[in-house]
């Protein structure tokens, strides 16, 4: 499936700063886009237990889509982007 889909099926996935761990594992990673188009909802730590994967990053939406961004690409971000310095709210990730 085309991530940009994938990404707006899954845009209203965070409730109550929640998201279901099936969703988060899903959600396409966004690397590169025109940052100043970003969105920030929240920063995100979840390990998966069937495939022990470190989710560690935030979630923002971009054009209508939910993607997950990781914390090394975030970091950088918030060197080159004041934007990108703010304090974000934790996202939980319930099974």
């Amino acid at each position: 499936m085309d991530p940009s889909a994938l990404a707006k099926m899954y845009v209203d996935a965070v409730k109550n700063n929640t998201i279901s761990a099936s969703i988060l594992t899903k959600l396409p990673e966004l690397v590169s886009c025109d940052w100043t188009k970003v969105e920030l909802v929240g920063s995100v730590f979840y390990i998966s237990e069937r495939t022990k994967i470190t989710y560690d990053g935030v979630l923002a939406k971009y054009r209508g889509g939910l993607y997950y961004i990781k914390k090394k690409v975030f970091e950088v971000l918030q060197q080159h982007d004041r934007r990108f310095r703010v304090k974000l709210p934790v996202i939980t990730v319930v099974s």
